[in-house]
C-alpha cells in the first residue's frame, strides 16, 4: 500500500514540476496546466502498470481517480494564490522595499485600476478584444470552456448562471 501512494505522489510531483517549468518558460499558465493534467492522466496508469507491475484494474482506476482529484486540488490552490488580491498587495509592498503609503496602494488597487489591469492581461493573453463600447471574447478555447461550464452548471444545478 505504501508503494501505491509513493508512486502516486511521485507522478504528481513530476506533473507539478513540469507545470511550473512550462509556465515559466512559455509564460502561459494554461499550457502548464494542460501538460500537468495530461501527465497525471497518462502517467498514473503507466507508473502503476509498468513500475508497480499492477495487474489489478481497480487499483489503477483508484490511483487515477486519486491522482486526478489531487491534481484538481493543486490547480485550485495555484489559481487561488495567483489571483488573490491580498497576495498581490503583499507582493507590491515587498517590491517597494517592504513599505508603501496607503494612498499609493489605494491608487493601484481601486476598482477602476483593478478592472483595467485585469482587462489588460486578458487582452495581452488574446482572450478578449475591445470593440466600440464592448468587450468581446476572442479565444476559442475560452468560448468552449464557457460553454462547457455553463452546460455543466445547467445539468447539475439547473441554473444557467449565478443570477438565475
Amino acid at each position: 500500500m505504501t508503494d501505491f501512494f509513493i508512486a502516486l505522489f511521485a507522478t504528481l510531483f513530476v506533473s507539478v514540476l513540469v507545470d511550473l517549468l512550462i509556465s515559466r518558460i512559455t509564460g502561459r499558465r494554461l499550457r502548464g496546466y494542460a501538460t500537468s493534467f495530461l501527465l497525471t492522466l497518462i502517467g498514473v496508469p503507466l507508473v502503476f502498470v509498468f513500475v508497480l507491475k499492477t495487474t489489478d484494474v481497480f487499483e489503477v482506476v483508484l490511483g487515477l481517480g486519486l491522482g486526478l482529484m489531487w491534481w484538481f486540488i493543486y490547480l485550485n490552490v495555484v489559481q487561488a494564490v495567483e489571483s488573490s488580491l491580498r497576495i498581490r498587495m503583499l507582493l507590491e509592498i515587498r517590491k517597494n522595499g517592504g513599505q508603501m503609503a496607503a494612498d499609493e496602494l489605494r491608487a493601484i488597487y481601486n476598482d477602476e485600476t483593478l478592472i483595467r489591469l485585469r482587462m489588460q492581461r486578458l487582452v495581452q493573453g488574446g482572450a478578449v478584444e475591445q470593440g466600440r463600447n464592448h468587450w468581446h471574447l476572442r479565444s476559442g478555447k475560452l468560448k468552449t470552456a464557457a460553454r462547457f461550464f455553463s452546460a455543466l452548471k445547467q445539468g447539475l444545478l439547473g441554473k444557467g448562471s449565478q443570477f438565475d
